[in-house]
């Protein structure tokens, strides 16, 4: 009896901890594409975020998960180096397992240390991949597009252009696919600002991707969150930044998950989705 009492305890304890850890997560739940109401019908359906959440990739998940649902083929464009396309190909046909995974992060784009990640090598990134090769395992058709062509011989500006032109290609050459693309939410700006940070004196901002891509029929979300904290490099460091004023507009509407659309904005995205909060993901650990 007291053999059964204890048992009962562990179980219980384990459940205690599982439950608190559901009510401490922040991720969108399954049903997250319900979200975004008048985006269900884009044909290509932009998902600006801030790199390094939990929040942004669990909402990409789903959102492909629910265009597959649909009955429709559809492509998962992420800002990832170009040159991970075969071992994301590779792992997308695996059945999904250590030895896959780990092909997988033996790419260069995962081999950068914490110190120098900038919030796309995380772990929730690395959930999402392995959430498109189950759908895939699962018969769904399904690809995951790369195409970030690296900051090198052109810097900002060359790269925003390259990844444009990547994505014009993908999407002419498949009319009939969706496509879901999630990338840093200031490539969703149609118009170039007129000033931004980080830049050198005498430097002008870059001329977004998604400007160069003005004449496609594309639908632009910004997802925010009211607080929170995300993963990204600033002020010459790389970890955990607080969301702050990002995430704020007028009113208090987003207590609880908001979306409307913002026609005042036009130039900067479509629409934009308010999440309560904004929590971490870490890089992801990797073997040397």
């Amino acid at each position: 009896m007291r053999s059964t009492r204890f048992h009962l305890w562990i179980a219980g304890l384990l459940v205690f901890a599982a439950l608190a850890a559901a009510a401490r997560a922040t991720a969108p739940p399954a049903n997250a594409a319900d979200l975004l109401p008048d985006a269900h019908e884009a044909r290509v359906l932009v998902l600006g975020e801030l790199h390094g959440t939990n929040e942004a990739p669990a909402l990409a998940a789903a959102v492909v998960r629910q265009r597959l649902d649909a009955g429709l083929p559809v492509t998962l464009a992420l800002e990832v180096h170009a040159a991970e396309q075969p071992r994301l190909d590779a792992f997308l046909a695996s059945n999904g397992d250590d030895a896959a995974r780990t092909a997988l992060l033996r790419g260069d784009f995962w081999q950068v240390p914490a110190e120098r990640s900038d919030g796309r090598r995380s772990v929730a990134m690395l959930a999402l991949l392995e959430s498109m090769q189950r759908f895939r395992a699962a018969g769904h058709d399904v690809r995951v597009l790369a195409f970030d062509a690296g900051n090198a011989a052109g810097g900002a500006p060359r790269r925003n252009q390259r990844m444009a032109a990547v994505l014009r290609e993908a999407i002419a050459r498949d009319p009939q696919r969706a496509f879901v693309v999630l990338a840093g939410n200031y490539h969703l700006r149609r118009v170039t600002p007129d000033r931004m940070g980080g830049l050198l004196s005498g430097e002008s901002p870059p001329v977004p991707t998604m400007a160069h891509l003005a004449d496609l029929t594309v639908f632009r979300v910004n997802v925010t969150a009211r607080d929170g904290d995300f993963w990204a490099c600033m002020g010459g460091a790389c970890g955990p930044q607080p969301v702050g004023a990002r995430g704020m507009w007028g009113g208090d509407e987003a207590r609880a998950p908001s979306y409307r659309q913002t026609p005042e904005d036009a130039g900067r995205h479509d629409a934009q989705l308010m999440l309560p909060r904004f929590s971490v993901a870490a890089p992801v650990a990797v073997e040397p």
